[in-house]
């Protein structure tokens, strides 16, 4: 039985492409990239020519800094934590949305836990931030905004360059966007935000290698001390192999996003319309938001349960993000609804281009038989 998986927004196959070049890189920069020979200056070289090439690609002005991670969630941890500890804040006071990913949350937690004054922005009955109630929450003391582009769990886009232009009127508040789930499938300008985090493998690229992208202006206070690397935010010696690939998978991404985009796009519209002969189902995903996520409530079915019964039937979907499967609701789906209910029942498909007419109708049938 062939494994249909409608799990994308976890993680992406590397693309074979990708994959095939990290081998030809890893043969070729076989130094440290630190090293001050021949072999170790041509594999920093090679570092700097792709993250420049990232940075045009994201068509980011030459004053950000391109500082390579483990992945999005050492990224948010670094924004969240670096600009909490940094020497220049002035004050404590964050303001994060209740639709971010649990390694914002998470770091956010822990900087509460150690003095920081942690503040929930409002959102309105589809998830998306009020910016007036947002820019009445900004105090003296308020050091930074952190808002995810767009949620994982629902697919939820937030009004990023709104928060942008009213920020211009706040100049001491930095923001930081969690871009994971927009980079190869959304546009955003990047121009203007202060801190960008983002993982590979959410493009096709692979695990293990993200990025923090920083405008050279904000001071952080890095997370990981000793040795040398790319930037001062970020130390350990530099995986150059992941860099390369993770820019090779950029290219590759940017290049097809507007194809791939219409494909998904139509396959979230054909998903939509087969769910409304289902009676109890309950969309949350809104046709405005991000089409690769869609996420709906099966009232009286425990999601991990669903999450299991696909499984058995060879369809792999999820119940919240990868990093939060094991808990037993949807904390997006409670902030949107505030049913406990919906929360618990909630399942998250997610789609790429790869997505297949065939396998949605596979989908389709075990879900009636589920429901049944």
């Amino acid at each position: 039985m062939k494994t249909i998986y409608l799990d994308y927004a976890a993680t992406t196959p590397t693309h074979e492409k990708v994959l095939r070049y990290f081998v030809k890189v890893s043969k070729q920069f076989i130094a440290n990239p630190n090293s001050g020979h021949n072999s170790g200056i041509a594999a920093a070289l090679a570092i700097d020519k792709a993250l420049n090439s990232m940075r045009r690609l994201l068509k980011l002005p030459k004053r950000y800094m391109l500082t390579p991670t483990s992945g999005s969630s050492e990224s948010n941890n670094l924004a969240l934590k670096g600009v909490a500890y940094s020497p220049e804040a002035k004050g404590k006071h964050i303001i994060i949305s209740a639709f971010e990913h649990s390694s914002t949350t998470a770091s956010a937690n822990f900087l509460a836990r150690q003095g920081f004054d942690i503040a929930v922005a409002p959102n309105d009955e589809f998830g998306r931030l009020d910016i007036a109630k947002l820019e009445a929450m900004i105090r003296k003391d308020t050091i930074l905004i952190s808002i995810c582009s767009i949620n994982p769990e629902i697919g939820i886009r937030q009004p990023i360059e709104e928060i942008k232009t009213m920020l211009k009127r706040h100049r001491q508040v930095l923001f930081h966007v969690d871009a994971t789930q927009s980079i190869g499938k959304d546009t955003l300008d990047y121009d203007g935000i202060d801190l960008v985090s983002l993982t590979a493998h959410k493009f096709f690229g692979l695990k293990g290698i993200g990025l923090l992208i920083k405008d050279k202006r904000v001071k952080l206070t890095p997370l990981i001390h000793g040795g040398h690397a790319t930037t001062i935010d970020r130390r350990g010696t530099p995986a150059t192999e992941l860099i390369l690939s993770m820019g090779y998978a950029l290219k590759m991404a940017l290049k097809y996003q507007d194809d791939n985009y219409e494909t998904v796009k139509n396959i979230n519209a054909y998903v939509r319309e087969r769910l409304t002969s289902f009676k109890n189902i309950v969309i949350h995903s809104r046709p405005d938001d991000l089409p690769h996520i869609l996420n709906f409530s099966i009232p009286g079915k425990k999601s991990k349960a669903t999450v299991q019964y696909f499984s058995n039937k060879g369809i792999e979907i999820s119940n919240h993000t990868a990093c939060e499967s094991s808990d037993d609701l949807s904390q997006g789906v409670l902030a949107l609804t505030g049913d406990r209910q919906l929360a618990e029942t909630s399942i998250r498909i997610s789609f790429s281009h790869l997505t297949t007419i065939e396998e949605v109708d596979r989908f389709m049938e075990v879900l009636r038989e589920y429901c049944s």
